[in-house]
């Protein structure tokens, strides 16, 4: 089977990023994959094409590269957009002519999918991760080109229930085409450390408790909630590790708060920080797909903290797997926190019950067996 995979962003820095890329990796083994992108160039064990664009669109942010987004493009440099995408895949199509495309995001891309469709008779799968959703709920031109694309799509993917159910209410044409397949988690990734607690704790010079959030510094995050409980805790340091449009606002915030470290989007170096970290904080105040870091977290055996919105849930089960707490409230944000530093049997039953949980529903050669089932059917 030859696939073809249309991404939306850069292979590094996000989590569609590291969907696309653990994928391929899968349908690698035994298929042929070729994966096209905009941003820099990356080696992978998969076919690559990368576009140059610069800035890089995206729908919210992006951590490491110079970007934009979508909703602040006129209609003719979207189109323009558009039509660069076309003529690189153009180029593609000389040398790889596919069985099945797999296009990342609910967005622009998919109307090159369906125009390909129309072509050369080859099946569309989108998988929808959540911020594609969020632009199609604030920019109204979105919406119609997804709507205008949805009767070419064969197949529609949503990495959590309460993400397929967003797709559906926007698009109830979609209904008996959508389904769920959640994202997965590397396992073996975040089992290693690269050092000693001792040794972690020294080089960043962190206290004796680490409460973390990593991902993008937007305010639909609720980072902002984090930082405002932060001085509840003077015996642990909050770690803030990423990037974004709120970056400024958040590092006033905690600018008179000692216990508060924001550090930059930090690659592979984040395996360090989910594995030592007390406790993980998921404080989003808007609907998740469903939280990549949650399962990196329950994959590294910290316990997680999160909102209980959007697809956080299919992945943390209150009591079980994690604690939730209602979006927005920091103090039962902060009681939850506190819950698992004072408890230490607890927070060792909820990080291993996670980890059966995500090795038992979230390693990526399952999940790559049920997008291949997926394929061949179409095909």
């Amino acid at each position: 089977m030859r696939i073809l995979m249309l991404h939306s962003v850069p292979l590094y820095g996000s989590g569609s990023g590291t969907y696309v890329k653990k994928l391929a990796d899968e349908f690698s083994k035994k298929h042929e994959v070729c994966v096209i992108y905009p941003g820099p160039p990356a080696r992978e064990k998969f076919i690559t094409h990368n576009i140059e664009i610069d800035p890089v669109p995206v729908f919210t942010s992006h951590p490491t590269e110079l970007s934009r987004s979508f909703v602040d493009y006129d209609s003719q440099e979207i189109i323009q957009i558009i039509s660069h995408y076309l003529g690189e895949l153009s180029k593609l199509l000389e040398k790889f002519q596919p069985d099945i495309i797999h296009v990342q995001h609910l967005g622009i891309w998919c109307s090159i999918a369906v125009m390909l469709k129309s072509l050369l008779n080859t099946p569309v799968v989108v998988t929808a991760h959540g911020t594609g959703m969020f632009v199609i709920e604030r920019d109204g031109r979105f919406e119609s080109l997804i709507q205008n694309c949805i009767e070419g799509i064969d197949q529609i993917i949503a990495v959590s229930d309460s993400l397929k159910n967003k797709v559906v209410n926007t698009f109830p044409s979609a209904e008996e085409k959508s389904i769920t397949i959640p994202g997965g988690v590397d396992l073996l990734k975040y089992s290693k450390p690269s050092m000693s607690k001792e040794k972690w704790r020294s080089m960043y010079n962190l206290k004796n408790k680490v409460i973390l959030y990593v991902g993008r510094l937007i305010e639909e995050k609720g980072v902002q909630h984090l930082i405002n409980i932060a001085s509840d805790f003077p015996e642990a340091t909050v770690v803030i590790s990423g990037s974004g449009n709120y970056e400024k606002t958040l590092k006033k915030m905690a600018a008179d708060k000692e216990n508060v470290l924001i550090l930059p989007h930090l690659k592979d170096k984040i395996v360090d920080f989910f594995i030592h970290s007390d406790v993980l904080c998921v404080p989003s105040i808007w609907e998740e797909a469903l939280g990549l870091v949650i399962l990196e977290a329950m994959a590294s055996g910290t316990p997680v903290v999160a909102s209980n919105i959007g697809g956080i849930p299919t992945a943390i089960k209150d009591g079980e797997t994690g604690l939730l707490f209602e979006p927005g409230n920091e103090e039962n944000m902060k009681d939850n926190i506190k819950r698992l530093l004072e408890n230490p049997e607890l927070s060792e039953t909820l990080s291993k019950n996670a980890l059966e949980t995500v090795k038992r529903n979230f390693a990526w050669e399952s999940i790559a067996e049920q997008l291949l089932r997926v394929f061949e059917k179409l095909i």
